[in-house]
């Protein structure tokens, strides 16, 4: 799949986690998943597939919570370049035993979904060619059907191993659980930019830039038990949303702004949060 999608869109850069023990979870991002450490110290560390870019960073809180029903967070989505790559992961995950939640075929997309030892979400995934997203109107044509086991697992040839995850996977998406679907909807596409691909998941808003099937998505699922997520809890502490131009970047913040919706300038990037509490980082492409 091409890069355009993502290196010259509005996209989802890198994550910031909240875990309770860094240790037990660097050994799952590690070993299970197939990530490099770039930096560690005693109450953090940052995640690469390249050696160079930071996709997540994992922060200790001992005293971190758990809560069912949370808003925030549903799962982060790691897109690997091929199919052949998912199937090497896929026979990693059934030699090494490692639990999963569930896997399905997309149409768009075939994905794997896994919990870390904190139950935070996480989808492994690859993407098929973007001829197959599409109906003959030209919307986007999701759904949730039986996983291709067989067909994933027999993809790469005996003698391709999983060794760590490739150098070029990237966050492909990122998918929230919110209140209240309108307003959320509203900060994403009016506000930030991205494009509506799909309303045609109940109580689900399909988002991207470019024209990729999604980039961020939100739902509703559980809005009426939410709770809203807490400082202390586990999961999403920030995601870094990057502009690929200077263009895009000065809409989103002008957005924010008539929006009367607090920016700051760090050395991070621009910090602001969304309707319902999450912090997000905006920042330039180099």
């Amino acid at each position: 799949m091409e890069n355009k999608y993502h290196k010259d869109a509005i996209h989802v850069r890198k994550i910031e986690l909240i875990v309770r023990d860094l240790n037990r979870s660097l050994d799952y991002y590690t070993n299970s998943l197939g990530f490099q450490v770039k930096e560690k110290t005693n109450v953090f560390a940052s995640l690469t597939t390249n050696n160079k870019d930071e996709i997540i960073k994992l922060i200790e809180n001992k005293e971190a919570i758990q809560i069912d029903k949370q808003l925030g967070l549903y799962h982060f989505a790691l897109l690997l370049p091929s199919r052949k790559e998912l199937g090497k992961f896929l026979k990693h995950v059934i030699e090494k035993q490692i639990p999963i939640t569930g896997a399905a075929d997309h149409l768009v997309s075939e994905a794997i979904y896994l919990q870390d030892p904190d139950g935070i979400g996480i989808e492994v995934y690859s993407d098929r060619g973007d001829s197959f997203w599409y109906t003959a109107e030209h919307k986007i044509n999701m759904d949730t059907q039986a996983f291709d086991y067989s067909g994933v697992y027999y993809e790469p040839t005996d003698s391709d191993m999983f060794l760590k995850l490739p150098s070029d996977t990237i966050i492909g998406h990122l998918h929230l659980q919110v209140k209240d679907l309108t307003s959320a909807g509203v900060f994403y596409s009016q506000i930030l930019g991205f494009q509506i691909m799909t309303k045609e998941v109940r109580d689900a808003i399909f988002m991207s830039d470019k024209g990729y099937h999604h980039h961020i998505a939100i739902n509703a699922w559980i809005s009426r038990d939410a709770k809203i997520k807490q400082e202390n809890s586990l999961g999403l502490k920030s995601f870094t949303i990057q502009f690929p131009t200077c263009e895009t970047m000065i809409f989103a913040l002008d957005s924010l702004k008539t929006h009367n919706i607090e920016v700051l300038e760090t050395e991070y990037g621009y910090l602001t949060k969304d309707f319902e509490n999450n912090m997000i980082y905006l920042e330039l492409i180099n």
